[in-house]
């Protein structure tokens, strides 16, 4: 940090970024924005993410085959997250499958 004067603005951001967790949001942020690479072209459609939780990526799928197939690919998926994160994001994925009202429902 410079004392003398006024602080560059991208000094202050790496700062926030680095000190606030901040990076952390952004990063895991980057998951929903590049879900169909992460996740491939034909099961994106078929399950999202939800939420993230102590590295634990939280899906939920539209049906069990779907569910079958994440399950199956989640090793990939999660290589992929942290390829592109640069660094260990996501340790886990926890698969939940829709209900009929469009809610999530655990499955184990």
């Amino acid at each position: 940090m410079n004392t003398n004067g006024p602080e560059a603005i991208g000094d202050i951001l790496r700062r926030l970024v680095q000190g606030a967790g901040l990076g952390d949001n952004l990063d895991q942020a980057k998951i929903w924005e590049y879900w169909p690479e992460l996740a491939g072209p034909r099961l994106c459609g078929h399950g999202e993410p939800k939420t993230i939780k102590d590295g634990t990526l939280h899906v939920t799928t539209d049906n069990s085959v779907s569910m079958h197939e994440f399950a199956l690919r989640k090793w990939d998926i999660i290589g992929r997250i942290n390829a592109r994160a640069g660094r260990e994001l996501v340790s886990d994925i926890f698969l939940t499958l829709r209900d009929d009202d469009g809610h999530a429902s655990p499955t184990g």
